[in-house]
């Protein structure tokens, strides 16, 4: 509907690897897009270098005036349009719009990871949803078909969190951008930018880092499936780098995973791999403040969000993925904040929200299944300045 200049920009984003972002604009009351973007269902695309990095709806407004501004402005609060992957959730059966007629107890599906990506957003909120769910606008992007092939149940998860078990074994990101007058549902590989892009403030090519290593949050996963007592079946599940991880810092880390909704072992196996893609190796957490001249390693042209990058700190070379930026414009230019690997290295409020987080998720999963249900993990990203 409008284009606002960047001398009226009061505007900051926060977005996140894998998840929701938000968005903070104010504007002068008198401003020629104020009114539009309060009426519902408005919101802002907002473009990069080189792509649109975030769009998304308001989800409030406010209107504010003081003796010194009588005119007042307003202040919008949105989110990103991948919030409808956090809005809807993954039936049983989606083709049927009924929820008191589910005649399946799980949508199982096989496949290559990022084509079951696509297959449960379409049957969920996308075209092939029944009307009633179908979300207005919203289409598919590219499928490649990237991915080891997997086998993943849904009954009644956060389609967004479904999404994430599968996109973290995979190498898989996603979102959902406005693009012209249509949503798109995007998949795409994490990109490993490591020999490329090298930050460090020692070169210029960081203007200032804060560097937290921490042990793995588990390094052997024992995924319990059918049955009781002695007769359930245990699979016992481990990786290259969580073993690794075990003999650097000297500590067997074990965690149990029930997943009784299955007996497949295959299955069972892939649900301990997910649980590992999240915390079975050594913790990197990154805050990277870019330069501003950077030529030859801009954010949102050489790498981004989903990219894994190196970092020089203290002498030593560490890789981690890009999980988190932060981009504030406003009368003092534009300003760039990234976070590399797991914040909650950093913010023991991120820490206490990951952990009640995965809790709620693992007793949501009980819930969904009377007859035992299984608990499937959560990869939680969350960006910080």
């Amino acid at each position: 509907m409008g284009l606002i200049r960047p001398e009226d920009l009061a505007l900051s984003i926060e977005d996140q690897f894998c998840n929701v972002g938000t968005w903070k604009l104010t504007l002068p009351s008198e401003h020629p897009l104020a009114e539009a973007l309060r009426a519902p269902g408005a919101g802002l695309i907002i473009t990069g270098p080189t792509d649109v990095l975030i769009s998304g709806p308001v989800v409030t407004s406010e209107y504010a005036a003081t003796p010194e501004d009588r005119r007042g402005s307003v202040n919008f609060d949105g989110v990103s349009d991948s919030v409808v992957l956090s809005d809807m959730l993954a039936w049983p059966e989606p083709s049927n719009g009924d929820v008191s007629t589910q005649k399946v107890g799980h949508d199982e599906r096989t496949g290559p990871a990022e084509t079951l990506m696509h297959q449960y957003v379409a049957a969920n909120c996308g075209p092939l949803a029944p009307a009633a769910r179908r979300r207005a606008g919203l289409t598919m992007g590219a499928n490649a078909g990237r991915g080891p092939t997997l086998t993943k149940s849904a009954r009644f998860p956060v389609l967004g969190e479904l999404l994430t078990e599968i996109g973290a074994v995979a190498g898989l990101g996603f979102r959902v951008v406005q693009r012209g007058s249509v949503l798109v549902f995007e998949t795409f590989e994490v990109a490993d930018r490591t020999k490329e892009v090298r930050l460090d403030v020692v070169t210029g090519t960081l203007a200032g880092q804060r560097v937290s290593v921490s042990p793995p949050g588990v390094t052997r996963v024992i995924v319990a499936g059918q049955g009781e007592q002695e007769e359930r079946t245990f699979v016992p599940v481990d990786s290259e780098s969580s073993v690794t991880a075990e003999g650097v810092w000297g500590r067997r880390i074990e965690r149990f995973v029930d997943q009784r909704n299955t007996n497949d072992r295959d299955e069972l196996t892939q649900a301990g791999n997910e649980v590992l893609a999240d915390s079975g190796d050594t913790s990197i957490a990154v805050q990277a403040v870019p330069v501003e001249d950077a030529a030859s390693m801009e954010f949102g042209r050489d790498w981004g969000i989903g990219d894994r990058v190196a970092v020089i700190a203290g002498g030593q070379e560490l890789a981690a993925t890009v999980t988190g930026m932060v981009i504030k414009a406003d009368e003092d230019g534009f300003r760039l904040g990234a976070t590399l690997g797991d914040p909650t290295g950093f913010d023991p409020t991120a820490l206490a929200a990951k952990r009640m987080q995965s809790t709620e998720t693992r007793v949501s999963a009980l819930e969904r299944h009377a007859e035992g249900g299984g608990s499937d993990p959560v990869m939680s990203l969350m960006g910080a300045w």
